[in-house]
């Protein structure tokens, strides 16, 4: 695997981690901007995965 997409891996583990963290500081009563900010770094964490998966999976064909 290359670095680069040992990086994108990465990249995405910390967004979704930052996004999980904002979502559990709205539900312990929060603002609405967490909950906002959260869901956002959740999906970009979940888009950066899957291309990586997807691109891993291409190049195995």
């Amino acid at each position: 695997m290359s670095a680069l997409r040992i990086a994108a891996l990465a990249f995405a583990a910390l967004a979704l981690t930052a996004g999980g963290l904002q979502l559990l500081a709205f539900a312990s009563g929060g603002s609405p901007r967490h909950l906002i900010l959260g869901g956002f770094a959740c999906a970009v964490g979940v888009s950066v995965g899957s291309a990586v998966v997807a691109a891993v999976l291409r190049s195995r064909r």
